[in-house]
């Protein structure tokens, strides 16, 4: 009975031996398995990752024809006929996409076709319908910052950013103003278009947008007569001085579908960044508009009221006269006012609305600027009249389609001055947006 059991007792083993064998087996090849499942899960998020760190770009240009009347200087009251072709500006705005609610934005624009090598030859300038000849056309980089959008709340933009006081300078694209030329009222007072480099928190509270930013301030020896602050915005040099910082705050509120009101600030000292120091009092810049947008069916009405004021623009006017090497810097001689205030309305009708439905349209519009840089003075800058300015402009804007306008116009400006005060200008136009 002994061997037999035995037998049974070694059998019993052999077995334990070859499941105990399989199980190691199986061990092995699960762990290859999870190995195998970790790399392609790995490659999948790799993947998806990728897929979310893309470049895309966006981008617009401008090209009119102008036929003017030119006066030879600020005596002639005899205006000659004449006419000009300008490439405006050609914008290249590149974005890259981190993930994770972090992108890069940058814009890029090329304007009049030239790098600062061509020469400018302004048909009004000083107030007057006449020339000035200086250095022109430029690449600017006009936005390059991180955006880190956390929601509604909380987001952010640090580097070059737009500042977003104005209506057209916010709203700059062809399609979004109805002239070939945006909006005189605005560019006569502001710079156009307006960046800095700083920080911006911005964010929604229901129908309620908000922007604040801190930014390096303007630059008083920029500051001129018939253009206020517009000179301003730094660039003249290879970096921006930012000894004096600006704070910027924007509302917007909608009403509905294309219906928008808002408003902003500005304040900021601009002596501090003069390339010479030669200012020894404060220049406070404080600038506040208000605006408002109607853009439903055929109908568009926008609108903007602008007020500013520069403290110690008598001092500011001195030193700008006595600026060495003013012409490089290019530096204004003409006396500073102490405030001004604009505003203008634009209304619109589309009118192949009335006979069908279509994606293209065919706006009828009239564009009405006021604007005076010389609205008060102090000390001894006397006010001067040409510096009062108003311009009605009619045209068609034509869109066959989302991201192209041909535009048509007359404008008739003229300013409170005694000579040279009247000007015509008829004018084609062109603007794409992709």
């Amino acid at each position: 009975m002994s061997a037999p059991a035995q037998s049974d007792a070694g059998s019993l083993e052999t077995l334990r031996d070859a499941i105990e064998r399989q199980q190691q087996t199986i061990e092995r090849q699960q762990e290859q398995i999870n190995a195998l499942v970790e790399h392609i899960e790995a490659e999948e998020q790799e993947r998806s990752h990728a897929s979310e760190r893309r470049l895309t770009w966006e981008g617009y240009g401008v090209a009119n024809y102008q036929h003017y009347d030119f006066y030879e200087n600020t005596q002639d009251d005899d205006p000659e006929s004449r006419a000009r072709t300008d490439i405006e500006r050609i914008v290249l705005a590149p974005t890259f996409d981190f993930g994770n609610g972090y992108a890069f934005v940058a814009e890029i624009e090329f304007e009049h076709g030239g790098t600062g090598a061509t020469i400018e030859f302004e048909p009004e300038e000083a107030g007057e319908f006449e020339a000035e000849v200086e250095k022109g056309g430029e690449i600017v980089l006009e936005q390059a910052h991180l955006r880190i959008e956390k929601g509604p709340l909380l987001n952010f933009r640090i580097g070059e950013i737009l500042v977003p006081f104005g209506m057209v300078n916010t709203h700059h694209e062809p399609s979004q103003y109805f002239a070939m030329e945006r909006s005189l009222a605005e560019t006569a007072l502001i710079p156009s278009v307006w960046h800095e480099a700083g920080v911006e928190w911005y964010g929604a509270i229901g129908l309620l947008r908000y922007q604040l930013q801190l930014v390096t301030g303007l630059d008083s020896s920029g500051f001129s007569g018939p253009e206020f602050v517009r000179g301003g915005m730094q660039g003249k040099l290879e970096f921006d001085n930012a000894d004096d910082l600006a704070v910027v705050g924007r509302v917007d509120y909608s009403l509905g579908p294309g219906v928008l009101l808002g408003g902003a600030f500005y304040y900021g000292d601009s002596a501090n960044n003069r390339p010479r120091k030669n200012l020894d009092v404060s220049a406070v810049v404080t600038l506040i508009e208000l605006h408002g947008r109607y853009e439903r069916g055929p109908l568009t009405v926008r609108g903007q009221y602008t007020t500013g004021t520069i403290e110690n623009a008598d001092a500011v006017t001195s030193a700008n006269y006595s600026t060495f090497n003013g012409g490089e810097l290019g530096i204004s001689r003409t006396p500073v006012g102490s405030e001004a205030e604009s505003y203008f309305i634009e209304a619109g009708y589309d009118l192949l609305s009335l006979f069908r439905r279509s994606d293209d349209r065919l706006d009828i519009f009239a564009r009405y600027d006021a604007y005076d840089t010389h609205a008060d003075t102090e000390g001894n800058i006397v006010r001067v009249a040409r510096y009062e300015r108003e311009a009605t402009t009619v045209g068609l804007n034509y869109k066959p389609f989302p991201g192209v306008v041909f535009k048509g116009e007359y404008s008739y400006r003229e300013h409170a001055g005694s000579t040279g005060n009247e000007q015509e200008v008829y004018g084609l136009g062109l603007g794409f947006e992709f």
